[in-house]
């Protein structure tokens, strides 16, 4: 076998015994890398197998027995999903793994508990954990740094990030939120804000009931799992979702965490009704109770339950949100800016807009416009943006896409995922659509990807 930094294999499977479906998917991708797990991820269909306690614990089960079988000192983490993501292509009511072996790269994990209530404390817990966990190479490590050091110019040395965070979380349901953005305030509040975060919230097929996160044979529920990755290997992290901006923008003159209730003077509803040119009954029909978030779920379960009818028809305002949704833009100097789509979940009283990511006031919001065909490049782009940064040779790669994505591009789901498994040239990824996509904060609508390369920084 050619020596290799980094190890890396997949697995599949579609048993729908869970505990077979876990174990099988498990030690498929042991057999594809060549070498035992030292770090391990699963994804699972949430519909298929978290439909019931019972059935994830038993899939989370076969997955550990599996990894334990092979390496009973093996980290690993997962959540149920809204599709999966793998080089096998898009699956759905599957179970996809990936296992990772390299001395080059060190795992630590951590779980925080409750994030319903207490995200940011949860958040901290988590990553406080996951830093005890770690155990690096107090030789190879440094050694590595040192060459590198010795061998490259300031400016590349000034660009290494050998620590990134790896974060899952339980995803929304119709009685709860994710907390997204607090949970990473918690983490940001213990390693600051140079540390790359990336990843996505669990799902559970668009029935929007129960998620789950899991960590080292254990299933949790509303709950983050932090994973803190030390690595002598270039990590690259790349976000994209297809949209450009119009010339249409609104300012936020007040708003106060998910809730904008002035833009431009004007209530946000009368102003957004405005910018976007259809009447307030078009957007937020009198006749569809869509007054909270539980709500729109049913519009999702609707469709999941009946394909072939159209989710944007259930419910105008998340047409709305795929096809012209508002996003933020961060400006940073000499930086071009990125920008945060920000989708609308409901209306209240008529007046004020209520979002799934939290929206500061005093700022800008700018009418964002796509089309499938640049909605359904989002993930190859994605994968471009984190291959330049690891010289374009990667090892492996995890994909965080968004379910609404999934649904908004349709059939072609499947194709955009052919598009990445190109750009990746066939080297072992697996991935989800979830509840939310996150990279260095919480992304709606986007894909997140996160690439390792194959050489030492020292190379």
């Amino acid at each position: 076998m050619e020596k290799k930094n980094v190890y890396a294999g997949t697995g599949i499977s579609r048993d729908d015994d869970p505990y077979k479906a876990g174990k099988e998917a498990v030690e498929m991708a042991i057999e594809k890398a060549g070498k035992s797990p030292e770090f391990g991820v699963v994804f699972c269909s949430g519909g298929k197998y978290g439909n019931n306690d019972k059935r994830i614990k038993k899939l989370v089960e076969g997955a550990h027995d599996a990894f334990m079988a092979a390496n009973k000192n093996c980290k690993w983490i997962g959540c149920t999903t809204a599709g999966e993501i793998s080089n096998y292509g898009f699956s759905t009511d599957s179970c996809v793994a990936m296992i990772i072996n390299s001395q080059y790269i060190h795992f630590g994990v951590g779980v925080g508990k409750n994030i319903n209530l207490r995200p940011k404390e949860a958040g901290q817990r988590a990553i406080k954990d996951a830093l005890k966990n770690i155990k690096t190479d107090k030789y190879i490590e440094p050694y590595v740094r040192y060459l590198a050091e010795k061998k490259l110019p300031n400016s590349e040395l000034i660009q290494m990030r050998p620590y990134s965070v790896m974060m899952l979380n339980t995803g929304f349901t119709a009685k709860k939120r994710g907390n997204e953005d607090d949970i990473i305030e918690g983490i940001v509040n213990i390693i600051g804000y140079r540390i790359p975060i990336i990843g996505g919230s669990s799902g559970d097929d668009f029935n929007l009931k129960k998620t789950y996160s899991f960590l080292n044979g254990l299933v949790y529920e509303d709950s983050v799992i932090c994973t803190i990755i030390s690595s002598s290997i270039k990590i690259g992290s790349y976000v994209s979702h297809g949209y450009l901006p119009t010339e249409k923008s609104v300012f936020i003159n007040k708003a106060q965490d998910y809730t904008v209730y002035e833009m431009d003077k004007k209530n946000a509803f009368d102003r957004y009704s405005e910018v976007i040119g259809k009447t307030k009954e078009n957007i937020w029909p009198k006749t569809m109770k869509l007054q909270k978030l539980g709500s729109i779920s049913t519009a999702f379960m609707s469709f999941a339950k009946k394909l072939g009818i159209d989710v944007m028809k259930l419910s105008p305002v998340i047409g709305l949100n795929c096809n012209s949704p508002l996003a933020l833009v961060e400006y940073k100097p000499y930086v071009k800016g990125r920008f945060w789509i920000k989708a609308i979940d409901s209306v209240i009283d008529n007046k004020y807009l209520r979002f799934t990511e939290k929206v500061p006031q005093e700022n800008v919001l700018y009418l964002m416009k796509t089309n499938k065909e640049k909605s359904l490049n989002a993930g190859p782009e994605s994968v471009i943006g984190s291959l330049k940064q690891v010289d374009n040779e990667a090892s492996f790669s995890l994909i965080f896409d968004c379910a609404l994505h999934r649904w908004f591009i349709g059939k072609h789901a499947a194709k955009s995922v052919e598009l990445i498994k190109k750009n990746l040239k066939n080297i072992p990824f697996v991935g989800f659509f979830g509840y939310g996509e996150i990279l260095d904060g919480k992304h709606t609508l986007s894909v997140v990807s996160m690439v390792a390369g194959k050489k030492l920084i020292s190379d």
